[in-house]
């Protein structure tokens, strides 16, 4: 019998199928096969019909009736959706972490800061600081609401960042801009803290929006 749970496997083809995207293997627009999943790791279609279920409702994959799935065009108003949502949730979910962090939370913050500028010409490893610098300011949320629908919009804006992110901002930027969350944190300020991150995500979205455009 096999008690190999569904889970794992339906995380297994949701990171391939968001890895393909980044890397363009799944263009936007391109068909998504379950029968081509399945031979290709050697799995039933039920765990594979259950990712590609969840990627549609995420947005970013498309249910076409008698067609298919594929891989959603993404719009400037897909993007500017997605990070205008991200940046009022998160900014509402850090001012928890504003009134419960410690000193030792708030020097994790700057470190993480510093680290965006001593990994040199490393762009990946500055993205994957700068992730570890955003999960921190969520330490203290606890509306699971909230916390479960910010991570849907995660999924979705790490497929927009991913593909941009070279373009985005130069490694003073992204330090700069992290600097100035740890600075309105510190001030203890609700508003101040929405305000600056709401403004963090907005500006990216406006950038990659702005990207898409020129080309």
């Amino acid at each position: 019998m096999n008690l190999t749970p569904k889970e794992p496997l339906k995380e297994k083809i949701i990171e391939h199928i968001y890895s393909g995207i980044i890397n363009e293997d799944y263009p936007q627009g391109s068909q998504i096969k379950e029968l081509h999943l399945s031979e290709k790791f050697q799995m039933s279609r039920a765990p594979i019909r259950e990712a590609l279920l969840e990627l549609v409702s995420l947005g970013v994959l498309e249910q076409i009736a008698r067609k298919g799935v594929f891989v959603k065009e993404i719009t400037s108003k897909d993007i500017y959706d997605t990070y205008e949502s991200k940046g009022v949730i998160e900014g509402f979910l850090a001012t928890e972490f504003a009134r419960h962090s410690t000193n030792e939370d708030i020097e994790k913050l700057a470190l993480h800061v510093e680290q965006m500028s001593d990994i040199s010409n490393d762009r990946k490893k500055i993205v994957k600081v700068g992730e570890e610098f955003h999960k921190l300011t969520l330490k203290y949320a606890k509306n699971s609401v909230l916390l479960d629908t910010l991570g849907k919009i995660n999924k979705k804006s790490q497929l927009l960042f991913y593909k941009n992110w070279t373009k985005l901002y130069s490694e003073i930027e992204v330090r700069q801009r992290h600097q100035k969350i740890v600075d309105a944190i510190k001030t203890k300020d609700k508003k101040i803290i929405e305000d600056v991150i709401r403004e963090h995500y907005f500006e990216t979205g406006t950038k990659i929006i702005l990207l898409r455009e020129v080309r």
